[in-house]
């Protein structure tokens, strides 16, 4: 392939991408959803032996990823998903900036498939009765899978949170009156609120710590300290999995590598979620 052709064909794909996330794509139907481009790689996930609080389940080892993929710069607000399902679930509802909440699981995987739709892409779930599967190379908009989720999080870092070893209320919307053992107090806002209200991490990202706890499409089940790549977790284990600590939430149990199971009925004032897109996806509809 000649240095023109691979130079038109990358020009196509450009301007391709920012067509599928232009107002003029999506129409009034929906509104753009911003999302950042996250590097396929390889990191250390979950959480070593000496965070205070470490569960059994968070065993730290390395995961490869090997797919590019697209993440909600922020998390979903209320505002958005009202404008695409026509209501708003949220406890805190007076706030069309702050997260959607008190969501369950299943509402968040309907919920991507229905802005898929809108969209024009096909779904990347199958829902048929109590049974949901994943295609994650589909072009439509997912939940990440646990390990799409921590390594967005940590942005490259390795320490406990992804600005340090500890955690301010400057920083993210969580209980601040229990920090990380030897940090500074701070605020308890007892709510959410609404989402970009402190700096992103080192990739762009906002959010992924405190305000509310995020879904992932990951059955819960403790981790092995064998290398995986591209791990989707176990097929059932009753519990989905909850990540990013929320705004009651203390301290040490919002760390990157903290998790939490939750039935997928629960629908709670701290729970909420982003959406995910495949980025091979995308290029495989260009060059077909």
């Amino acid at each position: 392939m000649s240095q023109d052709h691979q130079a038109r064909k990358n020009a196509i794909l450009t301007v391709w991408i920012l067509l599928m996330f232009s107002p003029a794509r999506v129409g009034a139907e929906i509104p753009v959803y911003d999302m950042v481009r996250i590097r396929a790689g390889s990191f250390n996930m979950g959480s070593p032996e000496d965070v205070i609080l470490r569960r059994a389940d968070e065993q730290l080892h390395k995961v490869t990823l090997t797919r590019d993929f697209f993440i909600g710069r922020y998390e979903v607000t209320q505002e958005y998903y009202q404008t695409v399902m026509g209501s708003n679930p949220s406890y805190n509802n007076v706030c069309p900036d702050c997260p959607v909440e008190r969501i369950s699981w299943r509402d968040a995987v309907t919920f991507c498939n229905v802005v898929s739709r809108k969209a024009g892409l096909a779904p990347a779930y199958q829902i048929s009765g109590n049974s949901i599967t994943m295609d994650p190379d589909a072009p439509g908009y997912r939940l990440p899978t646990e390990a799409e989720w921590e390594y967005a999080c940590r942005a490259g870092t390795s320490t406990i949170f992804p600005y340090g070893n500890c955690l301010s209320s400057s920083q993210a919307n969580f209980n601040a009156y229990l920090p990380q053992p030897g940090c500074e107090s701070g605020l308890y806002r007892a709510q959410s609120i609404p989402v970009g209200s402190f700096q992103p991490n080192g990739w762009g990202l906002y959010d992924m710590i405190g305000n509310i706890n995020e879904y992932c499409w990951d059955w819960h089940a403790p981790y092995t300290a064998e290398a995986q790549i591209d791990p989707v977790g176990v097929l059932d284990s009753g519990y989905r999995v909850l990540r990013g600590g929320a705004f009651s939430i203390f301290g040490p149990r919002c760390h990157s590598g903290s998790r939490h199971p939750m039935k997928p009925e629960m629908a709670l004032d701290f729970m909420g979620m982003r959406m995910v897109r495949t980025a091979v996806a995308l290029e495989r509809e260009v060059n077909e």
